[in-house]
């Protein structure tokens, strides 16, 4: 064997602070200095009052009662559609969303040949706005199909919609998007979305609906599939536990001034929409627990259904006499008599206007 062999050999064997250039056992190096934080980034003050705001809103929806934080999911989540769809122009109140998503109203555009457009819209007639054409019944299914997905996001634990490009496919494909898209697009995003593991999570879900909207090459500023995937890298970084990010409840203004941006003034407003949206979200709640304050003074009795039926209303945007009946096991003229005795405690009100097929909601 060779000198330099032997050499070899007996470095394997000899402890590395025998080295003249290693350091003794026991002696740690000194950190080296972090660098000193930014205080006057433009990011900080919109990031602290929007993670101030969503984890607000987190908190208060965590520490409800079942039947508020509920009656709370279901509310935002119409307020979710029918911000997205103000924001595409086609402005249709909330309750109106959630009467139709219950049947309760049809197609808007054969009842605007009728000429019975307002009857179908309620709650949006009432407030003075004013068609000139129906609203598109696609559009208006779309922001249904973004409630439903919104409002799953935050009550199933077990869905994943990024886990894989074939569930963010499915995702894309039941929310009505997504069509252009290839499934090389989808992959490179999910690996992209993997890459913006460092930053606070409000910031990756920014970055990540730009990233997506761009990639997808639409040619809206701001699109229903983008903010709902940036709600879902949010879950996906462990947020959202009972409720979801929210985005479109944010007034339109701010909705208006953010699309044309570019850059860090588009996180900005990003930024800013989540605060508002999460500050409208805890409005909501106020609302709701204020309303159940009020319902405790009904009467509970063992025959008496009534808190329960109040409890209804307080779960749900709208409730019928038939939606009541099947929630609580009763007849249909059973469950009229409860709405018509909570009807005179001013506790809820008719929202349809009619005579017949009659929806109720919270005061």
């Amino acid at each position: 064997m060779e000198s330099g062999d032997d050499d070899d050999e007996a470095a394997w064997w000899r402890p590395v602070w025998a080295d003249e250039e290693a350091e003794p056992p026991g002696k740690l190096r000194p950190p080296k200095p972090a660098a000193a934080p930014d205080y006057r980034h433009p990011l900080l003050a919109p990031l602290a009052r929007a993670q101030d705001a969503v984890a607000r809103l987190e908190a208060r929806a965590d520490a409800a009662a079942p039947v508020i934080a509920e009656g709370l999911r279901a509310r935002l989540a119409y307020r979710e559609a029918a911000g997205w769809l103000l924001f595409a122009r086609v402005g249709i109140h909330p309750r109106d969303l959630a009467l139709r998503d219950a049947g309760l109203t049809g197609s808007y555009g054969p009842a605007a040949l009728a000429g019975r457009l307002e009857a179908e819209l309620p709650a949006t007639t009432a407030q003075g706005y004013e068609f000139e054409v129906a609203p598109s019944d696609l559009a208006v299914d779309q922001a249904l199909r973004l409630a439903q997905l919104w409002r799953r996001l935050a009550e199933f634990r077990t869905w994943k919609p990024l886990a894989d490009a074939e569930a963010m496919r499915e995702t894309l494909r039941f929310l009505g998007s997504g069509k252009g898209v290839t499934d090389v697009d989808i992959a490179e995003w999910l690996t992209s979305v993997d890459l913006l593991e460092q930053g606070p999570p409000l910031i990756r879900a920014g970055r990540a609906a730009r990233e997506w909207m761009s990639r997808a090459q639409v040619t809206e500023p701001l699109t229903a599939d983008g903010l709902f995937l940036a709600a879902c890298l949010w879950r996906q970084s462990g947020f959202g536990r009972a409720i979801a990010l929210p985005f479109w409840v944010a007034p339109e203004a701010r909705h208006n001034r953010l699309a044309p941006r570019l850059g860090m003034e588009w996180m900005t407003g990003f930024l800013d929409c989540v605060a508002e949206a999460a500050k409208a979200g805890l409005d909501e709640i106020n609302r709701l627990q204020a309303a159940a304050e009020k319902g405790r003074m009904l009467g509970a009795t063992a025959r008496s259904k009534l808190p329960e039926a109040f409890e209804a209303v307080l779960r749900a945007p709208v409730t019928t006499a038939g939606s009541l009946a099947k929630t609580l096991d009763v007849t249909p003229q059973g469950a009229l008599g409860l709405l018509r005795q909570l009807l005179k405690t001013g506790l809820i009100r008719e929202a349809t206007g009619r005579a017949s097929w009659r929806a109720f909601v919270l005061t």
